[in-house]
C-alpha cells in the first residue's frame, strides 16, 4: 500500500465522491417526480399510471438539469475559477512537482539549460538546482518513481539518466 493508511482511506473517500454526485442527482430527481405526482391532480393519459408518470417526470428532470449543466459550462465557466482556487489553496502544488513536469523539465529544459550553462555560470547553477528539485522530488515520493519511469518508458527513454548527476 503506497502512501499509507492516509492516501488508500483518501482514494476510498475520492471513489465514493465520485459516484456520490451522479447519485445525488438521481435521487433528487426521484424525489422531486415522486412530489410532484403528488400534486398533479390532472392524471390522464401519459401520467395517469405512476409507473409512467414518475419516468417520465425524472426524464423531463434530468434534461433540465443537463441543460442547466451545459449552460454552467459553456456561459458561466465557472470551471476555470474553481481550477485556479484549487491550485492556489493546494499547498503541495507549488514545490510538489508531478511525472509529467519532470519528464518535461528532464526531457526539454535540463538539456537547453546545461547548453546555455557552457558559457553562463548562472545557467549553470539554475541546472544544478533543477537536477537537485527533480532527484528530491522523486527519493520523496516511491509512487513518483515508477510513474516517472512508466512515462519515460513511453517516451521511449531511460528513467536512470534522471538520477545521474
Amino acid at each position: 500500500m503506497d502512501g499509507g493508511i492516509k492516501k488508500w482511506f483518501m482514494l476510498q473517500v475520492w471513489r465514493m465522491q465520485q459516484v456520490a454526485q451522479i447519485i445525488t442527482l438521481l435521487l433528487l430527481a426521484l424525489n422531486l417526480a415522486l412530489q410532484l405526482y403528488g400534486f398533479m391532480t390532472w392524471r390522464k393519459g401519459l401520467f395517469e399510471s405512476p409507473y409512467t408518470a414518475i419516468p417520465t417526470i425524472v426524464l423531463a428532470l434530468g434534461l433540465l438539469i443537463w441543460a442547466f449543466a451545459i449552460f454552467w459550462d459553456l456561459r458561466m465557466k465557472m470551471w476555470r475559477e474553481q481550477v485556479t482556487v484549487t491550485m492556489e489553496k493546494n499547498p503541495y502544488a507549488k514545490e510538489k512537482m508531478t511525472s509529467k513536469e519532470i519528464a518535461y523539465h528532464y526531457v526539454l529544459n535540463l538539456p537547453l539549460l546545461e547548453m546555455v550553462a557552457r558559457t553562463d555560470p548562472k545557467m549553470k547553477a539554475r541546472a544544478d538546482a533543477l537536477k537537485v528539485w527533480i532527484k528530491t522530488a522523486i527519493e520523496k515520493d516511491p509512487a513518483m518513481g515508477r510513474d516517472l519511469e512508466e512515462l519515460m518508458k513511453e517516451m521511449g527513454l531511460d528513467k536512470s539518466d534522471v538520477l545521474k548527476p
